[in-house]
């Protein structure tokens, strides 16, 4: 994580005892320049796997992950259940 905020000042950075993660606070300083990810694999929440490159677009996320997206965002998510939605969204957008 320090490798990743390298370019950043950082103040606190601390394991999440509950969940996988962490918590970090950092300040940008006056003279900022951003710093390589080149190198660094991230992980990609939209395709569900580490990636090393910068943006990733929707229309690369898998097809039935997309078509769900799609559908909540759009007006017709309310004909449905909350506890419908709950589940599909449990399943296939988180």
């Amino acid at each position: 994580m320090a490798s990743i905020f390298g370019d950043f000042e950082i103040v606190g950075l601390a394991k999440d005892s509950e969940a996988p993660g962490v918590f970090l606070k950092a300040k940008k300083p006056i003279d900022w320049k951003p710093v390589d990810l080149g190198n660094i694999s991230l992980y990609s929440i939209i395709l569900r796997k580490r990636t090393s490159r910068n943006v990733v677009e929707t229309d690369e996320m898998p097809i039935l992950r997309r078509l769900m997206l799609r559908l909540f965002e759009s007006r017709i998510k309310w004909i449905f259940p909350g506890a419908i939605i709950y589940m599909i969204t449990k399943r296939y957008l988180t």
